[in-house]
């Protein structure tokens, strides 16, 4: 197995030390698990969707989707589109990852919670966190199955400490490796875990397609992170997020919370389920 993984929001609690980029509320990681086979069609089928726009490699990315000078600038000038054809091809990507025989998997991080629930300078770091829930949910799904290799965007950049990203996050999954997950209480352990990689978005279909995942449940919290916890007859949703709920991973029900989708730290359980 194979499972492909991105970002969305800022990895800490205070700010970066970038110009204008102050912490945001929420922290994701999110992306797709498929047999190795699977995830091979579908990283095929994409670069042949591509070819129809454009006879050289194109990256996939939300952020220049959705920035109005980026998008003329990576896409409408030099592939000669309109924003129409544009949206069509957006259109004909997610019809690609609906038909693919994937799982999607998501952690979304509260950071306000957090330090609520845990108080300041003693919240977790929101990528291990939910990373390691990710893991949890892998190790429920592929047990007995076989192993997954891990792919992620490579990452730059350190925390406020001077820790770099990418280094934490290799000596968590190794200790995930040879330890198991103590989150949440007791030890879970974790065998199907295999190598973990890193890899430029630029050159992998199936980052691109984590990149989306992981943005469209960014956007789904920032406009409605409320309700994620709050009995309702229906989920109120962001469209994008809405049109990739089917391919969530589900339990009994087809329950996504605890399972396709996990807050942390989860206040009230509500069983909201996918389509």
């Amino acid at each position: 197995y194979a499972f492909y993984l991105d970002d969305s929001g800022t990895k800490d609690y205070s700010p970066s030390g970038y110009p204008g980029s102050g912490p945001t509320r929420y922290f994701v990681f999110a992306g797709l698990l498929a047999t190795q086979d699977a995830s091979s069609q579908l990283s095929q089928r994409l670069r042949d969707l591509k070819r129809t726009i454009s006879p050289r490699p194109i990256e996939i990315k939300s952020n220049w989707l959705r920035m109005p000078n980026e998008r003329t600038h990576r896409y409408l000038n030099p592939l000669g589109l309109t924003e129409a054809g544009l949206r069509q091809f957006v259109d004909n990507v997610y019809d690609l990852v609906l038909q693919a025989e994937i799982e999607l998997l998501a952690c979304v991080v509260d950071k306000q919670h957090m330090i609520e629930r845990y108080g300041e300078g003693r919240a977790y770091y929101p990528p291990a966190v939910a990373y390691e829930a990710l893991v949890q949910r892998v190790q429920n799904a592929l047990v007995g199955k076989g192993r997954c290799q891990v792919f992620i965007d490579d990452m730059t950049g350190k925390n406020p400490k001077g820790n770099e990203h990418k280094a934490n996050l290799i000596a968590h999954h190794t200790r995930l490796r040879k330890h198991g997950s103590r989150m949440g209480g007791r030890t879970i352990t974790i065998d199907v875990l295999g190598d973990l990689r890193f890899q430029s978005s630029a050159r992998s279909e199936l980052i691109q397609v984590a990149d989306l995942v992981a943005y469209n449940v960014y956007r789904q919290f920032i406009e409605h992170g409320e309700d994620w916890e709050r009995v309702a007859p229906e989920l109120p949703t962001y469209s994008y997020f809405e049109r990739l709920a089917p391919k969530f991973r589900s339990g009994p029900g087809k329950r996504v919370q605890g399972y396709g989708i996990v807050k942390m730290p989860l206040r009230k359980r509500v069983p909201w389920a996918s389509p």
